[in-house]
């Protein structure tokens, strides 16, 4: 359907929730896949995930808040590939606190991973993008890029500076044929949510973290709790030749939320 056979696609992420289940849905149209993780043992699961006769993929684990692991990441992959086709920024983390309770490590762990990574990639894959004058990037925002929510404003202001971060470099790149778009997920059902539900309940005397995720459902007007795999179409969307006249967009993949 989307025509990606033969092309290079790199993930930041790819160890787990959405990153793994966007490189699964890569694989199944036959993309080249580099997939990006400081979680080793998570890459290799995710590679044993993938479809059966898929070539590759190529393995790297790299820390997205370091330049230089970045910086030479990319290198590598130039220099194995040619190009660099399609670029998703997956990589992300979360932590729960009331903003007055909230330490300096966890706002900068939340802007270090969830902005300052999204940016360092883009930093140093534009440049081969613009050389070529084509290319796709897709970065994960947030519903807490869109509103803020309790006990999430550091997570909330680090998804916020990505769609600023995205619309910013749409509109630099777009002479050059680029496109770069983001998805805002709402509540997604991944590992990552099975610690916030532990964390949000604590903060808040309740004391089953089921009853957090059944707000969660509540709260989403469709009834569920997306998985990874309803943010991974998206992404496939937002990178294809049929979203070529999308840039600068973030597109929430919500259940109806907002």
């Amino acid at each position: 359907m989307y025509h990606y056979e033969g092309k290079v696609v790199v993930i930041t992420g790819a160890g787990s929730g959405i990153g793994r289940e966007t490189a699964i849905a890569f694989s199944c149209e036959d993309a080249r896949l580099v997939l990006l993780d400081k979680n080793e043992k998570g890459l290799e699961d995710t590679k044993a995930s993938l479809k059966a006769d898929i070539a590759g993929p190529k393995l790297m684990a790299v820390d997205v808040t370091s330049e230089k692991q970045v910086k030479e990441a990319v290198e590598s992959i130039i220099e194995e590939y040619g190009v660099t086709d399609i670029l998703v920024n997956c990589a992300g983390v979360s932590t729960m606190q009331w903003s007055w309770n909230l330490t300096e490590e966890e706002w900068d762990l939340n802007m270090d991973v969830n902005a300052k990574g999204c940016w360092l990639v883009c930093k140093h894959v534009l440049p081969f993008m613009i050389k070529r004058k084509n290319g796709k990037i897709v970065n994960t925002a947030s519903m807490g890029g869109k509103a803020g929510a309790p006990l999430l404003a550091h997570y909330c202001a680090s998804k916020f500076t990505v769609i600023r971060l995205t619309e910013s470099i749409a509109k630099e790149v777009a002479p050059y044929g680029i496109t770069v778009n983001a998805v805002c997920p709402g509540y997604v059902n991944t590992p990552m949510q099975d610690r916030e539900v532990v964390w949000e309940a604590t903060l808040r005397g309740i004391d089953d973290p089921e009853k957090v995720r059944e707000e969660y459902i509540q709260l989403t007007p469709m009834g569920r709790l997306s998985v990874p795999s309803d943010i991974a179409k998206a992404i496939l969307f937002l990178a294809s030749e049929q979203a070529e006249f999308m840039t600068g967009e973030s597109i929430k993949v919500s259940g109806g939320q907002l």
